[in-house]
């Protein structure tokens, strides 16, 4: 992984990809802590054990030898967040005097509805629809330099964009 992607904290991605993965894959909810402290100690590891079996196949066998195949979205979902988030703070950060991006941050906790009540009351803005579009886009890209077959990236990103749109 890029250094870009250490730009937001890893509190406020476990925040944020809590609210897709519990929209797109509620059943991974119980194994969230666990998949994401796995996905912060190694992500590259994680996302490699998610994106196959080794054949390169991109799904993931899970239970107890049944024939059904299910790919663990968790990691996938961890990795679009602190990319998409990471490329977002970055790409305002930069209009930033200081060049930070610590308000950057500041305000995206608020939109996702983290934060304490000063920040919070601060962010009294939501994304302009370009904005979650292109916050969606960053995404979908993330999820495919991932390895993540397209149907399931486009669902991720949508999720995303859905939870930026939505204030909690």
């Amino acid at each position: 992984m890029s250094d870009r992607f250490t730009a937001v904290d890893e509190d406020l991605v476990r925040e944020v990809t809590r609210i897709v993965v519990s929209e797109v894959a509620p059943q991974e909810m119980v194994l969230f802590g666990m998949n994401s402290r796995a996905y912060f100690r190694d992500p590259v590891g994680t996302l490699k054990a998610a994106a196959g079996d080794g054949g390169g196949s991109k799904e993931s066998m899970l239970g107890a030898g049944g024939a059904e195949v299910v790919v663990l979205l968790t990691p996938f979902a961890l990795a679009m967040v602190q990319g998409a988030l990471s490329s977002f703070v970055g790409a305002f950060a930069a209009n930033l005097a200081d060049g930070s991006g610590t308000a950057v941050r500041t305000w995206l906790g608020g939109l996702f509805g983290r934060g304490d009540g000063e920040a919070d009351a601060e962010t009294d803005g939501v994304l302009t629809p370009d904005q979650v579009e292109w916050l969606r886009e960053e995404a979908y890209r993330t999820l495919l330099r991932a390895e993540l077959r397209e149907t399931q990236a486009r669902l991720l990103a949508d999720a995303l964009a859905g939870a930026a749109r939505v204030r909690r």
